[in-house]
């Protein structure tokens, strides 16, 4: 049980910006975050802990609360959500460990505009989504979007073992808009107009 418990007494002694998401999953992530460990997850691993600790520290059995963090069980699901996921978890990581934030409108515009190839490929894509006449299309599309997803998150994998926090923060972007298209191709349908988010 305490050791469990023991990530919490260090966090609830930062403020919550700073708070290391990895630290709350020490089975999961024994030597903590990238570079010492990969920049993927197990994500049966994770959810298996995520479901030990929220049993541990709910806030029905565990009553501890922090200023800056708020209850426990509120941090492990924010930190569940942002680990699980490659895009939040790589956005996580810029801001952590290099300070870049790209829910800020003009550092994400720096890198954005940084390759105009991929602007390019995003408008062509854009294109391909209004030109939609059917679901075989629909599913050729989404395809090719969850291979260009594979490639950045194979991508990320790489950089995060040389630390290059600028390619990582293009190619979050990068990820960001194939996330973008993914979502735009589930709602699609057909004579409605497609809203593509950048």
């Amino acid at each position: 049980m305490h050791r469990v418990r023991a990530p919490f007494k260090i966090i609830a002694r930062h403020n919550s910006s700073l708070v290391d998401y990895y630290k709350l999953f020490p089975k999961t992530f024994p030597k903590g975050s990238p570079p010492n460990s990969p920049f993927s997850v197990d994500l049966k691993q994770l959810r298996k802990e995520f479901r030990l600790l929220q049993s541990t520290n709910h806030p029905d059995l565990n009553r501890i609360k922090d200023e800056t963090a708020g209850d426990l069980s509120s941090l492990l699901n924010n930190a569940y959500t942002v680990l699980s996921s490659p895009l939040k978890r790589s956005q996580y990581l810029l801001k952590k460990n290099a300070n870049i934030d790209l829910s800020n409108d003009s550092v994400n515009k720096k890198f954005q505009f940084q390759d105009q190839s991929v602007l390019m490929e995003i408008l062509n894509v854009h294109e391909d989504l209004e030109d939609i006449q059917s679901e075989q299309e629909l599913a050729k599309l989404e395809h090719e979007n969850d291979e260009r997803i594979e490639k950045s998150i194979a991508k990320l994998e790489e950089l995060y073992k040389t630390e290059d926090y600028e390619a990582i923060a293009l190619e979050t972007v990068k990820l960001k808009f194939w996330e973008n298209i993914k979502n735009a191709l589930k709602e699609w349908e057909s004579g409605k107009p497609v809203n593509l988010t950048h």
